[in-house]
Order: structure tokens, then sequence, then C-alpha cells
């Protein structure tokens, strides 16, 4: 596993939910059109994370951005400056802090309309993040609060990312397993039972392009008599800047409901939140993140 891990780049771009700032009105909701949808999209992977082909305005440009449930919507300079369906806030800012805990602000927009496949968001707010915060190429993230209205299936087997409305439209149900997971206000939650019988809540982090990530309290406690370990060095980049880290990892296996899995553990200087990523759902034929009904579903093998 240790080849896996070293593929990991600086992925951690948020760790925290990011959450609406306003004086005196309540952020609108994103709703979709049609009402009742089944869409189906390939995407790609790379180092960092599921890249999806998105369409914004009526213009329908195409932007290639990342899916990450554990973050807001959010789009860079490019997508602003080509795209008259948006326009600034004049009543929301965010503010939120980075994964080395630095706080960072900005400017909240409006897009009329994102559109995957044939299925189309209207009303989206979403952050600008300027080009010169970003690490690298990255026009943005299809987030949460879009990935909110809906059903996703991620099949890792195909590439194929489904979007639906009612989760008996989604093939292979019968073929999935429960886990244990809590939708709250800021967060998926995963039980998990670790080494030396703890049992620890990690958070769903499809921008995680990891295992399973927490703090070095936290993994002290876990990883205590594991001669499995082993270290790496990395930079990791967030809206904030850079720094160079170093990671603390173990092979390990973990327990969540009644199944356990082979898996790894790290941890380094910066992490403040347990965090499991998209390399340990990637182990699976597919991940099902369902919004409607508050549950999340893996593929039995």
């Amino acid at each position: 596993m240790k080849g896996l891990f070293k593929k990991i780049s600086a992925a951690i771009v948020w760790v925290s939910f990011i959450c609406w700032s306003c004086t005196h009105n309540s952020p609108p909701k994103a709703f979709t059109f049609p009402k009742h949808f089944n869409v189906q999209v390939p995407f790609r992977r790379d180092n960092k994370g599921i890249i999806i082909s998105t369409y914004w305005g009526l213009a329908n440009k195409e932007y290639q951005l990342y899916l990450d449930n554990h973050s807001p919507t959010w789009a860079n300079d490019d997508i602003i400056s080509n795209n008259p369906s948006a326009s600034k806030s004049n009543d929301f800012l965010f503010s939120t802090t980075t994964a080395d805990g630095k706080s960072i602000e900005g400017d909240v927009y409006l897009c009329d309309s994102i559109s995957i496949g044939n299925l189309r968001f209207k009303n989206v707010l979403f952050y600008n993040i300027s080009n010169k915060q970003i690490a690298g190429k990255s026009d943005g993230v299809i987030g949460e609060n879009i990935m909110s209205e809906g059903i996703w299936k991620i099949d890792f087997r195909d590439n194929i990312l489904t979007i639906a409305s009612s989760v008996d439209s989604i093939k292979e149900m019968e073929q999935t397993i429960l886990l244990p997971a809590v939708f709250t206000s800021k967060a998926i939650e995963v039980e998990a039972g670790f080494r030396n019988g703890i049992k620890k809540k990690v958070e769903l982090d499809l921008g995680y392009n990891g295992y399973i990530m927490m703090s070095s309290f936290a993994f002290d406690s876990i990883a205590e008599g594991n001669k499995k370990s082993y270290k790496e060095s990395r930079q990791i980049s967030t809206p904030a800047g850079s720094a160079n880290i170093e990671d603390i990892s173990v092979s390990d296996s973990i327990l969540i409901g009644q199944r356990r899995f082979n898996t790894v553990i790290s941890t380094n200087q910066l992490v403040k939140e347990s965090l499991i990523g998209l390399n340990f759902f990637s182990q699976f034929d597919f991940i099902i993140i369902d919004y409607v009904n508050k549950a999340v579903y893996i593929s039995k093998k």
C-alpha cells in the first residue's frame, strides 16, 4: 500500500466545512431541473481526485471541476470573468480556515445554472477562490451545496457517475452494504473501529485523495503497537500558502459495521480532523452517497 500512498498529492485544500456568513438574509438554496432525474456521465481521476465536466450558464461553457462532498462549490477567476450568468452577491461573504489552520475569506457569487449532463442545478451560490490562491491548475469544485440535491453513485469500475432523484432508480442496490453513517450540518460521519478497541467517527471526504487521516493525538493511540509504520515527506498546498510536511502512516485494518477492511492510517502536524478519503472507497466497485435519504452505501466487492 505504500506505493499507492505516494500518489497522494496536496489534495487537502479544504478539511473544514465552510459556512456561509451573512448580515441579514439566509442563503438561497439551489434546485434541480428537471425535478425527477437519473443522469449518467463519465468521470476521470488524477492525483487529486474525481474530475467531471460541468457547463455554466446559458452559454454552456465547459469547465472541468473536482467532485468534493466535503467542500462548498467554488470557482476560480477564469470562470467568473468569462461567465455572464455569474453575478457577485451583495449579501454574502465566506470565511473559513484551510488545512493548516489559516483563515481566509472572500466573495460569494450566484450562477443561474450549472449543468452536469442534462441535469441542471439552478440558482447556485459558489465561492470565488482567486487563481493566485490555488496551487496548480484547478478551475474549482462541485461541492456539498450541489451534491445535497440528489443521490450520487460513483462507479470506480467503469468510471461512471450517476446522479438520481430516487434511490429506486439506482442500479445494483441489492449488491450494496449500508454503512453506519450520520449526516450532520457540517459533514457525513462514519463510525469506525480501530486497533486497541478504539471507536472513532471519521468524516467522509471525497476531496481527500487518501485512505484515513487523523490528528497526531488520535493516531498515536490507534497506532500504538503497530510495527508497520513509515514516514513520507510531501508538500501540502492550500489557498493560504504551501508547507512541507511529514506524513506518518501505518498499514492496518478497520471495522465498519460488521465488516473489516484493510487500509492506511496517516497523520501529520497540520491535520486537525479525522477523514476517510477517496482511496479508501475506490477499492470497491462503487459508493453511493444518498443525500435524499441520508445514507451511504458501498458495493459488496
